[in-house]
């Protein structure tokens, strides 16, 4: 029985060495596909990570808002932020220098101005508006203060109910809301830095809380 030809086995080698890599491929391909569906999967998992974030941070957001509304002082502008006292350091000086030269006019003047209620906040009540459960009150500010940046740091912690060391906010804090903000810098010397402040605010309050 004579051996086949090498040319009856071709046709099978060719088949051979194209059906040879269609494991590799299908494999490969199966791979690449789950690949691709854990990084979608990843992906989804971080939005909804992302969401729950969110979530969260809005479900902390009003209980701030509703504690802010639970218990609030009707006279938390008058206690804490009407009695206040700003510019200390230039006040000292003025007083040390009107100790020393009683007759210095204008050291007098300044020192009557930071001491005596020229340069105090006084907030006016502008509009009222309530419903059976809420009162929205307008707070207009009556005329520009001065103040230094530490003042300007402890106003906004008593305002925002936020801390900034070694300032924060008092207790029976109102919602209050800064609807207009103006602030402009003043020069009284090279060493001091002097702004004025002016600015309205909106105090919301739970009637159920203060009735």
């Amino acid at each position: 029985m004579k051996p086949l030809s090498l040319r009856l086995y071709t046709p099978v080698l060719w088949s051979l060495l194209i059906l040879a890599p269609l494991p590799f491929l299908f494999f490969l391909v199966n791979f690449l596909l789950g690949i691709q569906k854990m990084d979608i999967l990843e992906k989804e998992m971080q939005r909804i990570h992302a969401k729950a974030l969110l979530s969260q941070e809005v479900l902390h957001k009003e209980s701030t808002l509703l504690n802010s509304l639970k218990n609030p002082d009707p006279h938390y502008l008058d206690k804490n932020i009407e009695t206040l006292t700003f510019l200390l350091p230039e006040i000292k000086k003025l007083e040390a220098i009107s100790q020393e030269h009683p007759d210095e006019e204008q050291a007098l003047k300044r020192l009557s101005f930071l001491k005596d209620g020229g340069n105090a906040l006084v907030f006016s009540e502008e509009q009222i508006r309530a419903n059976s459960t809420f009162r929205e009150i307008e707070e207009k500010q009556q005329h520009p203060i001065e103040m230094n940046e530490e003042d300007l740091k402890k106003l906004l912690c008593l305002i925002e109910g936020v801390t900034i060391w070694p300032y924060g906010p008092k207790e029976g804090r109102p919602q209050l809301i800064i609807k207009d903000f103006k602030l402009s810098k003043k020069e009284i010397n090279p060493q001091e830095k002097v702004f004025v402040v002016s600015m309205e605010l909106l105090r919301r309050e739970n009637l159920e809380s203060i009735q």
